[in-house]
């Protein structure tokens, strides 16, 4: 997409991309949401068949085709098809399971596709400044990879404890690594300051963060139109609300015209804000959060879903959809399955290196077991999480500590 135009439905108003425009993405009239405008015609002989990842969404994604091509490794794609498992099916008691990987990037992590965006994006907007992130771990480590793929400089805060996350990476003085050794619910605050002062561009926008996670919605149903279940575990609820996004644009551009597809969303125990908060059916605010002391899989310990909440309560309620908590009792009972499972396909997860897809596969277990499922169910499993990671943990470059008092 070379010529990127955003329409306000509210007055009308059809508005060129710039930065001031979509750092914010309101009308400058009216205020209202401005959505992404496409190019009449398009259907899906309209992709490409020759090329795989990012690059074959091209007209659909809100990045210039020159900035994509930077960012995409024509050789080793972030994802090419959702693979099945026909033992899965027949374990679960439905109609099929396919398997989506999208964890073949440069970060070998499920963030690839959202960081690829969002990094192209800083290319489209001719950003000079130095970049910042934090996250508990993929989401920096993906950033980054991607950061020095284009020859940006960033600094990635985590915190120490997810230290392991970070595998294999290699050193890089232009893009360094700052782990905190508090509590990760402190990190933003403090990644935000440290930025501020520095005079670093910190990345934390919602609408970009989606924008990639929109591209599984289009791999999904380009290969397999007939899905009605699409499986993900989640943290606050941002890839929801981007595979939702991909869904809408489907609808509008009339590629995909079914009405009932429904979302199974899980959390594990203890960090499961949104599936505990869901049945009270109101408004949240920071008392009703709760944040893990111990977090059973580190990567999604980030659960402070006020920014997300209401609008993943919107998606559930109006797809008949679920959210579950999974117990890690079940998780560790059907690990073993899963991974071997998915080695068999050529899926290369690891439970001990990351345990997010396998509570999916439990909290689908006993869904299956309380008849949840339907005979009928062709699901779509999203693989959230990394590939095994390899490799020896870095050096940081800076360590923070956490100050008394």
């Amino acid at each position: 997409m070379n010529n990127i135009n955003w329409v306000c439905k509210k007055c009308q108003k059809r508005i060129r991309a710039s930065y001031e425009i979509e750092s914010d993405l309101r009308c400058e009239t009216c205020s209202a949401r401005l959505e992404l405008g496409f190019s009449e015609g398009i259907t899906w002989d309209t992709f490409n068949s020759k090329i795989h990842g990012i690059l074959r969404y091209n007209d659909l994604i809100p990045v210039s085709q020159p900035n994509l091509v930077k960012v995409t490794d024509f050789e080793n794609p972030e994802f090419t098809f959702p693979i099945e498992s026909r033992k899965m099916a027949e374990f679960l008691g439905v109609e099929s399971v396919h398997l989506l990987a999208p964890i073949y990037g440069p970060s070998g992590t499920f963030k690839d596709i959202e960081a690829a965006i969002v990094i192209a994006k800083c290319l489209d907007w001719s950003i000079k400044k130095r970049l910042s992130w934090h996250s508990t771990g993929n989401t920096a480590r993906a950033y980054r990879e991607y950061a020095i793929k284009c020859d940006l400089k960033s600094d990635s805060y985590f915190p120490l404890n997810c230290l392991d996350k970070f595998k294999g990476v290699a050193k890089n003085n232009e893009n360094i690594l700052i782990a905190y050794n508090g509590p990760f619910q402190e990190i933003s605050s403090l990644a935000k300051k440290r930025a501020k002062e520095n005079g670093s561009m910190h990345l934390a926008p919602l609408h970009w963060k989606i924008e990639g996670k929109a591209i599984i919605a289009y791999v999904v149903f380009e290969n397999l139109p007939e899905t009605n279940v699409v499986v993900q575990t989640i943290a606050g609820g941002y890839g929801i609300l981007g595979f939702d996004l991909g869904v809408s644009r489907l609808k509008q551009l009339n590629l995909l015209q079914k009405t009932n597809l429904r979302y199974e969303l899980f959390q594990i125990e203890g960090a499961d804000t949104i599936s505990q908060l869901m049945p009270l059916d109101r408004e949240i605010s920071e008392t009703d959060l709760k944040l893990p002391v111990n977090p059973f899989e580190r990567t999604l310990q980030s659960t402070n879903p006020l920014s997300t909440f209401n609008l993943v309560r919107k998606i559930i309620a109006s797809t008949g959809s679920n959210i579950n908590s999974v117990t890690k009792e079940d998780v560790i009972q059907y690990s073993k399955y899963f991974e071997k499972e998915c080695w068999n396909l050529g899926i290369n997860i690891s439970y001990d290196d990351e345990k997010s897809p396998f509570i999916s596969w439990a909290g689908l277990v006993i869904a299956s077991k309380h008849k949840r499922l339907s005979k009928h169910d062709r699901i779509v499993i999203i693989i959230t999480g990394a590939q095994k990671r390899l490799g020896k943990s870095p050096e940081v470059d800076i360590l923070l500590k956490k100050t008394k008092g």
